[in-house]
This record gives C-alpha cells, structure tokens and sequence, in this order.
C-alpha cells in the first residue's frame, strides 16, 4: 500500500511554502475573519438600534426611547414611554 500521502507527499514534489509562512497566514486570515465579524456586527447592531428611533410612534422623544440590547437574534428590543 503507498503511504505517500502520510508521510508528506510524493518524492518530487518541490518544498512548500516555510512553516514560518504558513503560520503568518494563518494568523492573517483568522484577524480578518475577526476583524469582519465585529465590524458585521457593529454596523448591523448600529442599524437595529436606529431602527428603534426611526420607527418611533409620532410625539415620542428621543429620552422617551430605550434600547436594549438582544442576544438572539442579535439585535436591539425597543420600548417607548408614553
């Protein structure tokens, strides 16, 4: 049975890339994909929480609106005082 593939590949493969690369991408690529998320999710928590406001009933104040915020789904909950 050929086992080339356990134990690194075929023997004329050229060498890959350095395990120093390797590890600087990886790295690069999970700060990405945490940087998008919070960024996703700043913008989509700031637009919930001005739907509150925006979609206030007529003669409510601004004081008169509280947010809180919501979990799951990720969110705001509005309540207005009246």
């Amino acid at each position: 049975m050929n086992s080339s593939w356990a134990d690194g590949g075929y023997e004329d493969r050229d060498p890959g890339p350095s395990r120093a690369a390797r590890t600087t991408l990886t790295v690069l690529v999970l700060l990405v994909t945490a940087l998008s998320a919070v960024v996703y999710l700043k913008f989509g928590l700031d637009q919930s929480r001005d739907e509150c406001y925006r979609d206030a009933p007529r003669g409510t104040s601004v004081d008169e609106i509280t947010t809180g915020l919501r979990w799951l789904p990720p969110g705001y909950d509005c309540s207005y005082d009246s």
